[in-house]
């Protein structure tokens, strides 16, 4: 199924800026980072970066910026919309296995990745393992829902999810300061018969204690 979502990136790339706009705004990025509270000087990762939007919101407010994903094509996209920012570097990897050592973050954010992460808890305790004490670690992905056409569509391996799972998986990633709140905002998904169903949006905060 990871392929699957490679192979869907890869022929959406070149307009994955377009699409991405209805489903998630600058605002409710921008709100996202605000709830992390980074320290100056912050170093940070961006898992799953796509064409780097989060990236983007990450670069004026941390010291050095990490952008990883595991489209070739969409990191090639991400270059170009990045390359005012000096402090950002992009690299194919899985999200899974994020080319770090141990400790070196002050923030790690996973936007609309999770629902492509064939083991949720897996991908979330790979991304705790790169904080720092006192770290941060903020996903902002879709609640449960039943859209069924994202999966052969979007290539989605998940349908969103619980929210009391999310605030398990971070404990068990051991992380506390544990917080599951609402995005400012909804997923405005067009569905094959054209009608737009905002999906709702959670953002995940834990810190490394």
């Amino acid at each position: 199924m990871e392929n699957n979502a490679q192979t869907y990136f890869a022929s959406v790339a070149g307009q994955w800026d377009e699409i991405r706009s209805g489903y998630f705004t600058e605002h409710m990025r921008d709100a996202a980072i605000a709830k992390t509270r980074l320290p100056e000087n912050a170093i940070v990762a961006d898992i799953g970066s796509g064409t780097g939007f989060v990236a983007a919101g990450l670069a004026p407010r941390a010291a050095k910026v990490y952008g990883f994903d595991a489209s070739a094509e969409m990191l090639a996209v991400a270059a170009r919309n990045l390359e005012k920012f000096q402090n950002v570097e992009l690299k194919q990897a899985p999200g899974n296995s994020i080319p770090l050592p141990n400790a070196t973050l002050d923030g790690v954010f996973a936007n609309m990745y999770l629902h492509h992460a064939p083991d949720p808890l897996a991908a979330i305790r790979e991304m705790a393992r790169l904080l720092k004490p006192g770290g941060v670690l903020c996903i902002t992905d879709l609640d449960s829902h039943d859209h069924e056409w994202q999966r052969t569509e979007m290539a989605d391996l998940w349908l969103g999810f619980e929210r009391d799972d999310i605030r398990r998986w971070f404990a068990e990633a051991g992380l506390d300061e544990i917080d599951v709140d609402c995005a400012e905002g909804t997923c405005d998904a067009c569905g094959p018969d054209g009608v737009v169903k905002p999906l709702s949006i959670f953002v995940a905060i834990g810190r490394k204690p």
